[in-house]
């Protein structure tokens, strides 16, 4: 597994810095493989010896609405919800936007069940997109969140592997992950044991910091991964790598007024403008820092309407306020 700590064999992760690993600062061996590849036929799901089964795509006609809007062309925005408790889940359902992400215990903290939270938030009626880590989890209770994912209606999936966090474990990565729901769409597991019939569509995190991201999504593309979603981005130049992966991937825009989270996501490789920050401190002088993230928000909301973009997601962790505002401003460009 290439001394990786989260045990990936499909990597590099998400937390990749640079060339650097996100648990230590060695360099990433995934990065070598990649600049070492010779073509994208080497780029096949790999499968540790317990998988029995191989990662067979079954297409699947689109079941949900989020689907058929993608599959329509229709621009839509998904946004990113945090179950921390009953109260913020209430407040989460109340958020207009076409389809709403659940996270999975980010960063490793704590909260509302992923499957709870998304069966609840679909019970009223709500589009749903399951976030599922591989993160503390066998394949065995994967399959088991899958499946009841599927009987709970909440038919879209983002396949993660998960932030590293203390106490870290990883049984699986996501492409392994997405293989694992492959299987299960005919009907079995890892190991070809027969079980219940899960039919997720399945999506996948986009890291367009990272060289090499759109051989690294190729590979989840071969794995079945239907739609993309990315780490945020601060400067509509990215749009266009993000438009050239091979599905179509949605944009992701942070409204926080939060130096102290634009410095943990610099410090993680992601790209944050230095006019960005600055305007960012001085806005928050100048006590409109809510009016100053919700403007920029607008022009990346703009910019990848404009580029035809299938939509855009939004994160705000801990302000659903800014969520409802934003909603009034995506209402104009739309």
């Amino acid at each position: 597994m290439l001394r990786c700590p989260k045990r990936m064999l499909n990597g590099p992760c998400g937390g990749l810095r640079e060339n650097l690993c996100e648990v230590d600062d060695f360099e990433c061996p995934f990065v070598k493989a990649f600049e070492n590849l010779k073509s994208e036929n080497y780029l096949k799901p790999l499968l540790d010896r317990e998988f029995r089964v191989s990662c067979e795509v079954t297409p699947l006609e689109p079941r949900t609405e989020f689907m058929k809007r993608l599959k329509g062309g229709k621009f839509q925005i998904t946004a990113e919800v945090e179950p921390w408790n009953l109260e913020s889940l209430e407040e989460a359902s109340k958020l207009p936007y076409h389809t709403l992400n659940v996270t999975d215990n980010p960063l490793g903290i704590p909260h509302i069940d992923v499957v709870f939270a998304s069966a609840h938030l679909r019970s009223k009626g709500k589009e749903v997109i399951a976030q599922l880590t591989c993160r503390a989890r066998t394949r065995e209770a994967l399959t088991s969140a899958i499946l009841a994912l599927e009987i709970s209606g909440v038919w879209n999936l983002l396949a993660l592997t998960g932030d590293w966090a203390p106490n870290s474990s990883f049984d699986l990565d996501s492409v392994r992950l997405l293989c694992l729901a492959q299987a299960l769409r005919k009907g079995f597991d890892w190991s070809g044991r027969k079980v219940g019939i899960a039919r997720l569509h399945l999506g996948v995190a986009v890291n367009p910091y990272f060289k090499y991201e759109k051989l690294r999504a190729i590979r989840k593309a071969k794995a079945g991964a239907e739609f993309g979603q990315s780490q945020p981005i601060f400067d509509e130049s990215i749009l266009d790598k993000l438009l050239d992966m091979p599905f179509p991937t949605f944009p992701s825009i942070l409204l926080t007024t939060s130096k102290k989270v634009l410095r943990y996501l610099m410090e993680r490789g992601v790209k944050v403008p230095k006019d960005y920050y600055e305007g960012l401190v001085r806005a928050k002088n100048e006590g409109r820092a809510d009016e100053y993230v919700l403007e920029k928000g607008k022009e990346l909301l703009e910019g990848a309407f404009s580029k035809e973009a299938p939509g855009v997601h939004l994160m705000s962790p801990g302000r659903h306020d800014l969520l409802f505002k934003f909603w009034e401003i995506a209402k104009e460009v739309l």
